[in-house]
C-alpha cells in the first residue's frame, strides 16, 4: 500500500505542533519532579547505585558504610544514564528523574514514527492522544511513570526502535537489521520481564510465515530472535568487562519469580482483574480488534506484508504481556503498563476505524441518532458506545492527573534525610528498609538482605517462610520505618521489646531512637 505524501505547508505545521507537544510534555515532565509522585522504594536502589558510581567510582551499594555488591536497581542501561545526568548536573532527586521524563518524550516520539509507518498520520497521532488523554490509572499513565527512576520506559524506548528498525528492515533494506538487534538486545537487558514476551511476539509470526511459505520474512524475524539473544550475551559481557574492579558479585536470590512473575493465588488473580477492568479493558478491546484486522487482511493478497508482520509482533507481545498480568502476575498495577503502552496503538486504530476517521460530528451524530432510535444501526451505536468509553476514560485520566500533580506531591523523605544528616553525629548509624533514604542521607546505613526482602515478600503471599534477620546485629543508633517497613512488619519485634523510642515523624516515616 503507497503510503500519504503530505503537503510541504502540513509538513511544516506537523514539526511546530509536535514542537509544542514537547515543550509542554517536558514543561509537565519538570514540574515539581523531586516531590510527586514521592519518592519510593523501587527507585532508591537505583539512585543509590548511580551515585556511589559517580562519588566513588564503585558500582554497587554501601552497607554501613562500606562498597557492596549491587542488587535489586534497574540495569545499566537505565543506572548508567542516571549516573551521567549525576556527572552533568549534579547529585539530585530532580536531576535522577529526568532522565525518565527524557526517555518518556523519545519513546513518544518514536511510538509515533513507528506508528505513522505502520498506519498513517491520524492513527500516530491519535496514540498519542490515547496515551496522554485516555490511560486513566495513574501508575498506568507516561506522565508519572515518566516521573520515575524505572526501568519501564527506556524498556519500551529501546524495544520500539528495534521494532521501528526491523519494520524498515523488511520494508526496505536488511541493512537495518543490526541495528534492530542492538536496540531489542538492550532492551532485554533493561527488563528481564520482556524477554519471555517478546520472545512470543517473533516466535509466533515466525511459524505463520514458514507456514505461508514468506521465506525472507520468516528468514529475517529467525535472524532477529537469535541475534538479539545474542546481542544481550555480548552486552552483559561489555558489562562485566566495564564495571571489572568497580563492582563486586551480586549472590544468586531464591523465590523471586515465586512473587514477582508466577502468582496465582486467589487476592491477587481479583487485584488483577480489577486493574484490568478499571484501566485495562479499552486496551482489551483494541487488541481484540486489531488481531481480528489482521486475519481479515492476511487474506487479502494487497495487504502490506512488512505491515501486518510488525502488527502481528506488536499484538502477540501486548496480548500475551496482558494475559500474564491477568492470569499470574502478582498484580501490582505497573506491570500492566508495557501492555497498555503498546496496546494504544491498536487502541487508536480501533477508535479511528469507529469514528470515520476521527470525525468528531460524524460520530455525535451517529451517537445522537441512536439515542433518538431515529436511526439504529451498527455504526450508530458502535459511535454512541465509543463516545461513552472515551468520555469515561477520559474523566478518569484528568482525575488521575489531578492526583499526580496535587495529590501525590510529598517531602517526607527529603524530611527525614535532613533530620538525619544535620541532627544525628556523623558516625551514627541508621538501619531502615526504605531504600529511598540511602540515596539521600550523608550518614551510615544498615539494611536487611535482598534474600530477606523476597522472603517477607513470598510470605505476604501466604508462603511459610521464615524471616531470618535481626535488626539490632548491626548495633544500629536509629531505625526509621517508612510504608515498606511497616507493610513488612520487620521491626514489629523490636519495637515490641522497647529496644527503640520514637523521635520524630514526617508523613508515613518514624524516626527512632535506640534505647541504651
Amino acid at each position: 500500500m503507497k503510503k500519504e505524501r503530505l503537503p510541504l505547508d502540513r509538513i511544516y505545521s506537523l514539526i511546530g505542533v509536535g514542537i509544542l507537544l514537547a515543550v509542554a510534555l517536558l514543561i509537565l515532565g519538570l514540574i515539581n519532579l523531586d516531590r510527586t509522585p514521592p519518592l519510593y522504594w523501587d527507585e532508591g536502589w537505583t539512585l543509590s547505585v548511580a551515585r556511589n558510581w559517580v562519588e566513588r567510582g564503585h558500582y554497587g551499594r554501601l552497607l554501613a558504610g562500606q562498597p557492596v555488591a549491587p542488587g535489586l536497581e534497574a540495569a545499566i542501561s537505565v543506572t548508567g544514564p542516571v549516573a551521567l545526568s549525576f556527572y552533568l548536573f549534579g547529585v539530585g532527586v530532580w536531576q535522577g528523574r529526568l532522565v525518565g521524563v527524557l526517555f518518556m518524550l523519545a519513546t513518544l516520539g518514536i511510538t509515533y514514527y513507528l506508528v505513522r509507518l505502520l498506519y498513517n498520520q491520524s492513527v500516530a497521532i491519535g496514540t498519542l492522544a490515547v496515551l496522554l488523554l485516555l490511560s486513566m490509572y495513574p501508575q498506568l499513565h507516561p506522565l508519572f511513570i515518566g516521573r520515575t527512576v524505572l526501568a519501564e520506559l527506556p524498556m519500551l524506548f529501546y524495544l520500539l526502535l528495534g521494532y521501528t528498525f526491523f519494520f524498515l528492515a523488511l520494508n526496505r533494506s536488511a541493512r537495518f537489521i543490526p541495528a534492530a538487534l542492538v536496540f531489542w538486545g538492550i532492551a532485554l537487558i533493561t527488563k528481564a520481564q520482556l524477554l519471555p514476551f517478546w520472545t512470543i511476539s517473533l516466535g509466533l509470526p515466525l511459524m505463520i510465515m514458514l507456514c505461508k511459505r514468506r521465506w525472507r520474512v520468516a528468514g529475517l524475524l529467525a535472524a532477529g530472535s537469535i541475534g538479539s539473544l545474542l546481542v544481550s550475551r555480548l552486552l552483559f559481557w561489555l558489562q562485566q568487562l566495564l564495571l571489572q574492579g568497580h563492582t563486586l558479585p551480586n549472590p544468586p536470590l531464591r523465590g523471586v519469580y515465586y512473587f514477582t512473575a508466577l502468582v496465582p493465588q486467589a487476592p491477587n488473580r481479583l487485584h488483577a482483574l480489577r486493574i484490568t477492568l478499571i484501566a485495562g479493558f479499552p486496551t482489551l478491546l483494541g487488541l481484540f480488534y486489531a488481531a481480528w484486522k489482521y486475519i481479515k487482511n492476511s487474506r487479502e493478497v494487497s495487504a502490506s506484508e512488512s505491515g501486518e508482520c510488525i502488527r502481528l509482533t506488536l499484538i502477540v507481545l501486548a496480548g500475551s504481556w496482558f494475559a500474564w498480568y491477568l492470569l499470574l502476575s502478582v498484580g501490582w498495577a505497573r506491570y500492566l503498563f508495557p501492555a497498555t503502552f503498546v496496546g494504544s496503538i491498536f487502541v487508536a486504530a480501533m477508535l479511528r476505524d469507529l469514528t470515520d476517521d476521527f470525525s468528531l460530528s460524524s460520530t455525535i451524530r451517529r451517537g445522537a441518532s441512536t439515542l433518538r432510535r431515529s436511526h439504529l444501526s451498527w455504526q450508530n451505536s458502535r459511535a454512541l458506545l465509543t463516545i461513552i468509553v472515551t468520555a469515561w476514560s477520559l474523566s478518569l485520566t484528568l482525575k488521575g492527573l489531578y492526583h499526580i500533580y496535587f495529590i501525590f506531591p510529598d517531602t517526607s523523605a527529603q524530611q527525614v534525610a535532613y533530620f538525619l544528616n544535620t541532627q544525628t553525629p556523623s558516625n551514627t548509624l541508621t538501619e531502615t528498609y526504605e531504600s529511598e533514604l540511602h540515596f539521600l542521607v550523608n550518614r551510615r546505613y544498615h539494611y536487611p538482605p535482598d534474600q530477606t526482602h523476597v522472603d517477607l515478600n513470598l510470605r505476604n503471599l501466604g508462603k511459610d517462610v521464615a524471616i531470618q534477620y535481626d535488626p539490632l546485629a548491626a548495633d544500629p543508633d536509629y531505625l526509621v520505618i517508612g510504608s515498606v517497613g511497616h507493610g513488612s512488619e520487620l521491626y514489629k519485634a523490636v519495637l515490641d521489646k522497647k529496644a527503640f523510642r520514637i523521635l520524630r515523624t514526617y508523613g508515613s516515616y518514624d524516626v527512632y531512637e535506640r534505647v541504651r
